[in-house]
Protein backbone atom coordinates (compact mmCIF):
# COMPACT_ATOMS: atom_id res chain seq x y z
CA UNK A 1 0.00 0.00 0.00
CA UNK A 2 0.92 3.70 -0.38
CA UNK A 3 3.84 4.89 2.12
CA UNK A 4 3.93 8.17 4.00
CA UNK A 5 0.70 9.10 2.84
CA UNK A 6 -0.27 10.66 6.16
CA UNK A 7 2.81 12.93 5.93
CA UNK A 8 4.03 10.55 9.42
CA UNK A 9 7.55 9.67 9.29
CA UNK A 10 8.70 7.00 6.50
CA UNK A 11 8.07 3.43 7.46
CA UNK A 12 10.83 1.46 7.55
CA UNK A 13 10.42 -2.55 6.21
CA UNK A 14 12.14 -5.23 7.90
CA UNK A 15 15.04 -5.48 5.28
CA UNK A 16 15.56 -1.95 5.80
CA UNK A 17 15.56 -1.96 9.54
CA UNK A 18 18.30 -4.13 9.48
CA UNK A 19 20.27 -1.97 6.99
CA UNK A 20 19.66 1.13 9.60
CA UNK A 21 18.03 3.19 6.37
CA UNK A 22 14.41 4.61 5.74
CA UNK A 23 13.06 2.72 2.43
CA UNK A 24 9.74 4.75 2.12
CA UNK A 25 10.00 8.28 2.41
CA UNK A 26 8.39 11.06 0.14
CA UNK A 27 11.72 11.72 -1.59
CA UNK A 28 12.28 7.39 -2.17
CA UNK A 29 12.15 5.88 -5.14
CA UNK A 30 10.26 3.38 -3.66
CA UNK A 31 6.77 4.26 -3.62
CA UNK A 32 5.16 1.41 -2.13
CA UNK A 33 6.32 -0.60 0.97
CA UNK A 34 6.71 -4.06 -1.00
CA UNK A 35 9.50 -7.15 -1.02
CA UNK A 36 10.34 -6.25 -4.73
CA UNK A 37 11.53 -3.07 -3.30
CA UNK A 38 13.35 -3.99 -0.15
CA UNK A 39 15.04 -6.95 -2.60
CA UNK A 40 15.92 -4.01 -4.37
CA UNK A 41 17.59 -1.68 -1.50
CA UNK A 42 19.26 -4.72 0.55
CA UNK A 43 20.38 -6.10 -2.86
CA UNK A 44 22.23 -2.66 -3.30
CA UNK A 45 23.13 -1.95 0.28
CA UNK A 46 24.82 -5.54 0.20
CA UNK A 47 27.11 -4.53 -2.82
CA UNK A 48 28.25 -1.66 -1.27
CA UNK A 49 29.27 -3.25 1.77
CA UNK A 50 30.76 -5.79 0.10
CA UNK A 51 32.99 -2.99 -2.46
CA UNK A 52 33.80 -1.09 0.97
CA UNK A 53 35.27 -4.20 1.87
CA UNK A 54 37.12 -5.85 -0.59
CA UNK A 55 40.98 -5.70 -1.13
CA UNK A 56 42.29 -3.17 -2.65
CA UNK A 57 44.03 -5.53 -5.48
CA UNK A 58 42.61 -6.64 -8.80
CA UNK A 59 43.39 -10.18 -8.79
CA UNK A 60 41.39 -10.55 -5.50
CA UNK A 61 38.80 -8.33 -6.94
CA UNK A 62 38.46 -10.05 -10.31
CA UNK A 63 37.93 -13.22 -8.23
CA UNK A 64 34.88 -12.56 -7.70
CA UNK A 65 34.02 -10.56 -10.25
CA UNK A 66 34.78 -12.57 -13.52
CA UNK A 67 32.67 -15.41 -12.11
CA UNK A 68 30.25 -16.50 -14.65
CA UNK A 69 26.43 -16.33 -13.83
CA UNK A 70 24.67 -19.17 -14.52
CA UNK A 71 21.91 -18.66 -16.93
CA UNK A 72 19.51 -20.74 -14.68
CA UNK A 73 19.91 -17.49 -11.89
CA UNK A 74 18.31 -15.36 -14.42
CA UNK A 75 14.62 -14.06 -15.00
CA UNK A 76 15.30 -14.19 -18.60
CA UNK A 77 15.26 -17.26 -20.09
CA UNK A 78 18.45 -17.50 -22.55
CA UNK A 79 20.52 -19.15 -24.60
CA UNK A 80 24.02 -18.81 -24.70
CA UNK A 81 26.50 -19.98 -27.25
CA UNK A 82 30.54 -19.06 -27.80
CA UNK A 83 32.50 -18.43 -30.57
CA UNK A 84 36.01 -17.79 -31.36
CA UNK A 85 37.78 -15.57 -33.60
CA UNK A 86 41.39 -16.00 -34.90
CA UNK A 87 42.75 -12.64 -34.75
CA UNK A 88 46.53 -10.97 -35.44
CA UNK A 89 46.38 -10.33 -31.09
CA UNK A 90 45.28 -14.34 -30.42
CA UNK A 91 41.66 -15.70 -30.37
CA UNK A 92 39.02 -13.82 -29.29
CA UNK A 93 36.16 -15.55 -27.58
CA UNK A 94 32.54 -14.12 -28.28
CA UNK A 95 29.52 -14.86 -25.79
CA UNK A 96 25.96 -15.16 -28.03
CA UNK A 97 23.05 -14.20 -25.67
CA UNK A 98 20.09 -15.25 -27.66
CA UNK A 99 16.61 -14.63 -25.93
CA UNK A 100 14.66 -17.65 -25.14
CA UNK A 101 11.17 -17.29 -26.18
CA UNK A 102 10.36 -20.93 -28.11
CA UNK A 103 8.72 -21.78 -24.03
CA UNK A 104 5.01 -21.87 -26.00
CA UNK A 105 5.73 -23.60 -28.85
CA UNK A 106 4.85 -28.03 -28.27
CA UNK A 107 7.46 -30.11 -27.78
CA UNK A 108 8.53 -31.39 -31.21
CA UNK A 109 8.71 -28.01 -32.55
CA UNK A 110 10.37 -26.85 -29.62
CA UNK A 111 13.59 -28.67 -30.62
CA UNK A 112 13.92 -27.77 -34.13
CA UNK A 113 12.95 -24.02 -33.71
CA UNK A 114 15.82 -24.15 -31.09
CA UNK A 115 18.54 -24.44 -34.17
CA UNK A 116 17.60 -21.05 -35.66
CA UNK A 117 20.32 -19.47 -36.74
CA UNK A 118 21.90 -16.13 -35.29
CA UNK A 119 21.93 -14.93 -39.40
CA UNK A 120 17.94 -15.13 -38.84
CA UNK A 121 17.95 -12.06 -35.64
CA UNK A 122 16.95 -8.94 -37.02
CA UNK A 123 18.91 -6.96 -34.65
CA UNK A 124 22.08 -7.94 -33.66
CA UNK A 125 24.06 -5.85 -30.73
CA UNK A 126 27.40 -5.88 -30.10
CA UNK A 127 27.83 -5.01 -26.77
CA UNK A 128 31.14 -3.99 -24.60
CA UNK A 129 30.76 -5.30 -21.07
CA UNK A 130 31.51 -2.94 -17.82
CA UNK A 131 33.58 -3.61 -14.96
CA UNK A 132 35.72 -0.80 -14.11
CA UNK A 133 37.62 -1.81 -17.24
CA UNK A 134 39.61 -3.78 -15.59
CA UNK A 135 36.89 -6.18 -14.33
CA UNK A 136 34.23 -8.33 -15.26
CA UNK A 137 33.61 -11.05 -18.14
CA UNK A 138 30.66 -11.44 -20.40
CA UNK A 139 29.45 -14.56 -18.49
CA UNK A 140 29.29 -12.57 -15.42
CA UNK A 141 27.44 -9.30 -16.69
CA UNK A 142 24.56 -12.10 -18.05
CA UNK A 143 22.18 -9.89 -15.43
CA UNK A 144 22.61 -6.67 -17.60
CA UNK A 145 23.04 -8.39 -21.12
CA UNK A 146 19.84 -11.29 -20.71
CA UNK A 147 17.03 -8.67 -20.31
CA UNK A 148 18.41 -6.13 -22.62
CA UNK A 149 18.36 -9.39 -25.19
CA UNK A 150 14.81 -9.84 -24.48
CA UNK A 151 13.44 -6.60 -24.30
CA UNK A 152 14.46 -5.93 -28.03
CA UNK A 153 14.33 -9.64 -29.15
CA UNK A 154 17.97 -9.03 -30.48
CA UNK A 155 21.08 -11.33 -30.20
CA UNK A 156 23.45 -9.71 -28.20
CA UNK A 157 27.34 -10.38 -29.16
CA UNK A 158 29.90 -9.75 -26.24
CA UNK A 159 33.63 -10.12 -27.12
CA UNK A 160 36.28 -10.89 -24.18
CA UNK A 161 38.45 -8.28 -24.80
CA UNK A 162 41.89 -7.87 -23.34
CA UNK A 163 41.71 -5.56 -19.97
CA UNK A 164 43.41 -3.24 -18.30
CA UNK A 165 46.06 -3.23 -16.84
CA UNK A 166 47.36 -5.91 -18.56
CA UNK A 167 46.30 -4.37 -21.85
CA UNK A 168 45.70 -1.03 -22.88
CA UNK A 169 42.64 0.35 -23.61
CA UNK A 170 43.25 0.30 -27.38
CA UNK A 171 44.02 -3.64 -27.40
CA UNK A 172 40.03 -3.05 -26.11
CA UNK A 173 39.32 -1.06 -28.89
CA UNK A 174 40.77 -3.03 -31.30
CA UNK A 175 38.94 -6.54 -30.22
CA UNK A 176 35.41 -4.21 -30.24
CA UNK A 177 36.44 -3.43 -33.62
CA UNK A 178 37.42 -7.25 -34.67
CA UNK A 179 34.29 -8.39 -33.35
CA UNK A 180 32.36 -5.46 -35.71
CA UNK A 181 33.91 -6.37 -38.76
CA UNK A 182 33.34 -10.26 -37.99
CA UNK A 183 29.48 -9.16 -37.17
CA UNK A 184 29.22 -7.04 -40.65
CA UNK A 185 31.21 -9.84 -42.84
CA UNK A 186 29.06 -12.70 -41.19
CA UNK A 187 25.19 -11.23 -40.84
CA UNK A 188 25.15 -8.55 -43.95
CA UNK A 189 21.72 -8.24 -43.57
CA UNK A 190 21.23 -7.71 -40.34
CA UNK A 191 20.72 -4.41 -37.81
CA UNK A 192 24.06 -3.76 -36.11
CA UNK A 193 23.93 -1.78 -32.71
CA UNK A 194 27.03 -1.10 -30.98
CA UNK A 195 25.79 -1.11 -26.74
CA UNK A 196 27.52 -1.35 -23.62
CA UNK A 197 27.10 -0.39 -20.02
CA UNK A 198 29.47 1.05 -17.57
CA UNK A 199 32.92 0.99 -19.06
CA UNK A 200 31.72 -0.82 -21.96
CA UNK A 201 29.32 2.28 -22.52
CA UNK A 202 32.69 4.62 -22.55
CA UNK A 203 34.59 1.73 -25.13
CA UNK A 204 31.67 1.97 -27.17
CA UNK A 205 31.45 5.86 -27.33
CA UNK A 206 34.93 5.23 -28.27
CA UNK A 207 33.94 3.50 -30.75
CA UNK A 208 31.57 5.53 -32.45
CA UNK A 209 34.09 8.19 -32.54
CA UNK A 210 36.81 6.21 -34.04
CA UNK A 211 34.51 5.12 -36.81
CA UNK A 212 33.95 8.68 -38.37
CA UNK A 213 37.53 8.93 -39.36
CA UNK A 214 37.36 4.79 -40.62
CA UNK A 215 36.61 2.76 -43.78
CA UNK A 216 33.60 0.76 -41.42
CA UNK A 217 30.25 1.78 -41.80
CA UNK A 218 28.61 3.23 -38.79
CA UNK A 219 25.99 1.05 -36.91
CA UNK A 220 22.21 1.50 -36.90
CA UNK A 221 22.04 2.94 -33.22
CA UNK A 222 23.67 2.72 -30.33
CA UNK A 223 23.36 2.02 -26.86
CA UNK A 224 24.75 3.47 -23.64
CA UNK A 225 23.95 2.53 -20.17
CA UNK A 226 25.82 4.31 -17.06
CA UNK A 227 28.31 5.19 -19.58
CA UNK A 228 32.03 5.94 -17.54
CA UNK A 229 33.09 8.47 -20.53
CA UNK A 230 35.62 10.64 -18.67
CA UNK A 231 38.96 8.87 -16.67
CA UNK A 232 40.86 12.58 -16.12
CA UNK A 233 41.97 14.22 -13.08
CA UNK A 234 44.28 13.94 -10.97
CA UNK A 235 44.87 12.16 -7.27
CA UNK A 236 41.55 11.85 -5.58
CA UNK A 237 39.41 13.47 -8.73
CA UNK A 238 40.91 10.75 -11.24
CA UNK A 239 37.68 9.08 -12.60
CA UNK A 240 35.50 11.71 -10.59
CA UNK A 241 35.64 14.81 -12.78
CA UNK A 242 31.63 16.21 -13.29
CA UNK A 243 30.08 13.81 -10.92
CA UNK A 244 27.86 16.63 -9.31
CA UNK A 245 26.46 16.30 -5.88
CA UNK A 246 26.30 13.36 -3.29
CA UNK A 247 23.26 12.48 -4.96
CA UNK A 248 25.13 8.79 -5.52
CA UNK A 249 24.89 8.06 -1.53
CA UNK A 250 22.78 5.23 -2.36
CA UNK A 251 24.97 3.90 -5.10
CA UNK A 252 26.88 0.65 -4.28
CA UNK A 253 30.28 1.85 -6.39
CA UNK A 254 32.69 3.53 -3.51
CA UNK A 255 34.76 6.56 -4.84
CA UNK A 256 38.25 5.04 -3.70
CA UNK A 257 37.40 2.06 -6.29
CA UNK A 258 36.32 4.66 -9.19
CA UNK A 259 39.12 6.46 -8.58
CA UNK A 260 41.56 3.40 -8.30
CA UNK A 261 40.32 1.89 -11.34
CA UNK A 262 40.45 5.49 -13.23
CA UNK A 263 44.18 5.84 -12.74
CA UNK A 264 44.57 1.93 -13.33
CA UNK A 265 42.66 1.52 -16.77
CA UNK A 266 44.02 5.05 -18.34
CA UNK A 267 47.40 3.98 -17.48
CA UNK A 268 49.62 6.39 -19.95
CA UNK A 269 46.87 7.21 -22.39
CA UNK A 270 46.07 11.15 -22.82
CA UNK A 271 43.74 11.97 -20.09
CA UNK A 272 41.42 14.19 -22.22
CA UNK A 273 40.89 12.02 -25.87
CA UNK A 274 39.49 8.79 -26.21
CA UNK A 275 39.46 6.02 -25.28
CA UNK A 276 40.78 6.75 -21.71
CA UNK A 277 37.81 9.95 -22.20
CA UNK A 278 35.34 10.19 -25.14
CA UNK A 279 33.55 12.72 -23.16
CA UNK A 280 36.20 15.18 -24.60
CA UNK A 281 35.31 14.91 -28.42
CA UNK A 282 36.35 17.00 -30.61
CA UNK A 283 34.44 18.12 -33.62
CA UNK A 284 31.37 17.29 -35.11
CA UNK A 285 29.10 14.42 -34.09
CA UNK A 286 26.47 14.89 -36.20
CA UNK A 287 27.12 12.04 -38.16
CA UNK A 288 27.26 9.71 -35.41
CA UNK A 289 23.73 7.01 -35.62
CA UNK A 290 21.21 8.15 -32.70
CA UNK A 291 22.27 6.75 -29.14
CA UNK A 292 20.14 6.24 -26.32
CA UNK A 293 21.82 6.77 -22.95
CA UNK A 294 20.42 5.00 -19.97
CA UNK A 295 21.39 5.88 -16.21
CA UNK A 296 20.13 5.45 -12.33
CA UNK A 297 19.34 9.30 -10.82
CA UNK A 298 20.99 8.01 -8.01
CA UNK A 299 24.15 6.73 -8.96
CA UNK A 300 27.47 7.97 -8.63
CA UNK A 301 28.24 9.34 -12.14
CA UNK A 302 25.10 10.47 -12.73
CA UNK A 303 26.63 14.29 -12.98
CA UNK A 304 29.00 12.92 -15.15
CA UNK A 305 27.18 10.83 -17.38
CA UNK A 306 24.36 14.47 -18.13
CA UNK A 307 27.84 16.45 -18.59
CA UNK A 308 28.23 13.88 -21.09
CA UNK A 309 25.25 14.09 -22.86
CA UNK A 310 24.51 17.51 -22.87
CA UNK A 311 28.68 18.29 -24.77
CA UNK A 312 27.87 15.60 -26.99
CA UNK A 313 24.66 17.09 -27.95
CA UNK A 314 26.46 20.51 -28.46
CA UNK A 315 28.47 19.16 -30.84
CA UNK A 316 25.46 17.69 -32.97
CA UNK A 317 25.12 14.18 -31.62
CA UNK A 318 21.39 13.02 -31.74
CA UNK A 319 21.46 11.79 -28.04
CA UNK A 320 18.34 10.71 -26.24
CA UNK A 321 18.98 10.21 -22.04
CA UNK A 322 16.65 8.64 -19.90
CA UNK A 323 17.35 8.87 -15.90
CA UNK A 324 15.60 5.96 -13.50
CA UNK A 325 14.00 7.23 -10.59
CA UNK A 326 16.13 5.74 -7.67
CA UNK A 327 17.81 3.45 -10.37
CA UNK A 328 21.66 3.07 -9.08
CA UNK A 329 24.68 2.28 -11.84
CA UNK A 330 23.79 0.05 -14.74
CA UNK A 331 20.05 0.06 -13.64
CA UNK A 332 18.64 -2.72 -15.73
CA UNK A 333 21.21 -5.38 -13.38
CA UNK A 334 18.62 -4.45 -11.26
CA UNK A 335 14.96 -4.83 -13.63
CA UNK A 336 14.02 -8.22 -12.00
CA UNK A 337 13.38 -6.44 -8.61
CA UNK A 338 13.51 -2.68 -9.16
CA UNK A 339 10.28 -1.38 -10.92
CA UNK A 340 11.49 1.77 -12.87
CA UNK A 341 14.48 0.03 -14.12
CA UNK A 342 12.34 -2.66 -15.22
CA UNK A 343 9.91 -0.16 -17.13
CA UNK A 344 12.91 1.26 -18.36
CA UNK A 345 13.47 -1.66 -20.81
CA UNK A 346 10.13 -0.66 -22.38
CA UNK A 347 11.51 2.77 -23.29
CA UNK A 348 14.01 1.34 -24.59
CA UNK A 349 12.31 -1.41 -26.88
CA UNK A 350 10.10 1.75 -27.93
CA UNK A 351 13.79 3.82 -28.68
CA UNK A 352 14.69 0.98 -30.79
CA UNK A 353 11.77 0.65 -32.97
CA UNK A 354 12.15 3.64 -35.16
CA UNK A 355 12.53 3.25 -38.44
CA UNK A 356 15.26 5.63 -39.64
CA UNK A 357 13.99 4.50 -43.37
CA UNK A 358 10.41 6.15 -42.73
CA UNK A 359 11.28 9.78 -41.25
CA UNK A 360 15.30 10.02 -41.39
CA UNK A 361 17.54 11.56 -39.33
CA UNK A 362 15.70 14.86 -39.47
CA UNK A 363 12.23 14.01 -37.92
CA UNK A 364 13.90 11.99 -35.40
CA UNK A 365 12.45 12.98 -32.07
CA UNK A 366 12.11 10.99 -28.59
CA UNK A 367 10.18 10.96 -26.63
CA UNK A 368 7.36 11.58 -28.53
CA UNK A 369 5.46 13.93 -27.90
CA UNK A 370 1.96 13.29 -26.41
CA UNK A 371 -0.63 13.86 -28.78
CA UNK A 372 1.73 16.55 -30.80
CA UNK A 373 2.06 16.83 -34.40
CA UNK A 374 5.20 15.18 -35.47
CA UNK A 375 5.43 12.91 -31.97
CA UNK A 376 5.19 9.80 -34.26
CA UNK A 377 6.90 11.11 -37.42
CA UNK A 378 9.45 8.50 -38.60
CA UNK A 379 8.43 5.80 -36.30
CA UNK A 380 6.79 2.83 -36.82
CA UNK A 381 4.45 0.88 -34.61
CA UNK A 382 6.54 -1.93 -33.11
CA UNK A 383 4.87 -5.34 -33.53
CA UNK A 384 3.44 -7.21 -31.19
CA UNK A 385 6.00 -9.77 -29.48
CA UNK A 386 3.80 -12.49 -29.79
CA UNK A 387 3.31 -11.48 -33.77
CA UNK A 388 7.08 -10.76 -34.13
CA UNK A 389 7.81 -14.76 -32.33
CA UNK A 390 5.56 -16.38 -34.52
CA UNK A 391 7.07 -15.00 -37.41
CA UNK A 392 10.29 -15.61 -36.27
CA UNK A 393 9.53 -19.29 -35.18
CA UNK A 394 7.86 -19.59 -38.71
CA UNK A 395 10.83 -18.63 -40.68
CA UNK A 396 12.73 -20.93 -38.55
CA UNK A 397 10.13 -23.99 -39.20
Amino acid sequence: RPCNSSGTPPRRCGSAVAMGMACCGPSSPCLQCCPENCVFRLMACSLQAGARCVPRNVRAIRFVCDTKVPSFMLVHRIKVEEETLATANGPLKLEWVLPEWLAFLPAEARAEARQLPRRRYRRIVLYMHGGAYVLCTPGSLRGCTAPIAHALDAALCVPEYRRPPDHSLSCAIEDGFEAYRHLLREYPDSEIVIAGESAGGGLAASMLLALRWGPLPMPSSALLMSPWSDTSGEGSEAGLMHVGSTRGSRDYMPLELVNMFARLARGDLPQHEAPASPLYAAGSLADLPPIFVLYGLDEVLWGQIEHFVARWRGQGARISELGVEGGVHAPVLFSFCHVPSRDALQELNRFFSFDPERGGAGTFSWPPAAGGEGGDVGRRQAPARAELRVGLVEAAL
